[in-house]
């Protein structure tokens, strides 16, 4: 668990500045510090949880050395959708702690809130999730290593109508990726040919889905895309949407990251048939994947399944090693990001790299169905690949 840190420090954009330029000319000593944003405590903790598996991995493998330079890890915890308190974090690690590079990032607003502090004090940033297209564009430190909201839907969008859906309602959660979200379904589903009828937007935080479930009812409609935050949100839909017998009504549900492994126990075997697309799944049957998933076992127990965010983290740490082998130690957040603005590798979600004009990673996206699996467990097992996906919202901006 993380140590909190009680001082707030006020210091102002000139003085951000004019540390971020002492840093640019500093040389760092041996020792790297990576600080490690995320949610450790309440509604959200399996994030932290993940994200330190994945570092933790990274970490044995390497013995947390790049070349002759130790990497340091030091971890807070964004204490919810807080971007104020990001910021503060983000602060107090990169000028009193004097982190490196910054790394985590669950939210798309805790990650948006660290932007200026990243932007003054040319921090790299590798954030892991957030899926709001836009935050790359926020300032050029930031390089995203898990998925956009965008990069997932059009792929989902093209399988939905190929496999007959033409019209559809959208339920999603109510507040910014939410609102992205549902644009990017509607964006990507009118493209293709279909319809969607009604966006049905979920207050966070609700735990009585009867409201919104008697609508999807009411609409008519066989398809259904949906978008929650992973955890309580997610399979509290899900559940209520089997229980209500919508499934059973021969109507089709479509998601990304909401059957997670993790939740899938909770959710039961009602989860059987749910469609999904996303940029992992820990049985995707490939032999990188496959020795990931042995490597992680092995280290966090026979019951332990990788999950994006791991993987995510794992990769996250590959990203920064890579930067601190270009820069051999120095503190220079300009030559780091250049070093990885077309980086490729393989890793276990498949053949991966940064696009070097929006940061944003290029990547494998796998339709999966879920499926019973080895030991009695559900699991999102991939049925089709859309290979080396763009992040469409970019690619769309440039039209």
């Amino acid at each position: 668990m993380p140590s909190f840190l009680g001082k707030r420090l006020t210091i102002g954009t000139a003085a951000l500045a004019v540390v971020g330029s002492l840093f640019a000319s500093a040389v760092q000593a041996d020792e790297i510090k990576v600080g490690l944003l995320s949610q450790y405590s309440g509604t959200y903790s399996w994030w932290g949880q993940e994200y330190d598996r994945g570092v933790e991995m990274f970490m044995a493998e390497t013995g947390g050395k790049v070349g002759d330079h130790t990497i340091v890890i030091e971890k807070r915890d964004e204490g919810g959708v807080n971007p104020q308190r990001a910021r503060q974090l983000a602060q107090e690690l990169v000028i009193r702690d004097k982190v490196q590079y910054l790394t985590g990032g669950v939210f798309t607003p805790t990650v948006m809130g660290t932007a200026d502090v990243v932007d003054q004090t040319k921090t790299p940033y590798v954030f892991i999730n957030g899926a709001t297209s836009s935050i790359t564009d926020k300032t050029p430190y930031f390089v995203r290593v898990g998925y956009t909201s965008w990069a997932y839907c059009v792929p989902l969008m093209k399988w939905a109508y190929e496999q007959g859906a033409r019209e559809a309602v959208s339920v999603t959660a109510d507040y910014a990726p939410g609102t992205d979200i549902a644009n990017a379904f509607d964006t990507a589903f009118t493209e293709q040919g279909g319809k969607i009828l009604e966006n049905i937007k979920v207050p966070l935080g609700t735990t009585d889905f009867s409201t919104y479930l008697q609508r999807v009812a009411d609409s008519g409609v066989k398809h259904v895309f949906m978008f929650m935050p992973v955890g309580p949100m997610s399979a509290g839909f899900i559940k209520a949407f089997q229980a209500r017998g919508l499934g059973d009504e021969g109507i089709t549900l479509y998601a990304g990251a909401e059957t997670q492994e993790s939740d899938l126990p909770a959710i039961g075997k009602s989860a059987a048939g749910i469609i999904t697309a996303l940029n992992y799944s820990p049985y995707l049957d490939t032999p990188k994947n496959k020795d990931f998933v042995k490597r992680y076992k092995a280290q966090f127990g026979p019951d332990a399944i990788p999950s994006l965010a791991s993987m995510g983290a794992y990769d996250a740490m590959h990203v920064i090693a890579e930067m601190i082998k270009a820069t051999d130690g120095k503190r220079d957040g300009e030559a780091a990001m250049a070093a990885i603005k077309g980086y490729s590798w393989e890793s276990p979600r498949g053949p991966v790299s940064i696009d070097p004009e929006t940061r944003e990673i290029t990547q494998n996206i796998y339709i999966r169905e879920v499926k019973p699996v080895e030991g009695g467990l559900m699991g999102n097992v991939p049925i089709f690949t859309y290979e080396n996906v763009v992040e469409p919202w970019h690619a769309m901006q440039k039209k």
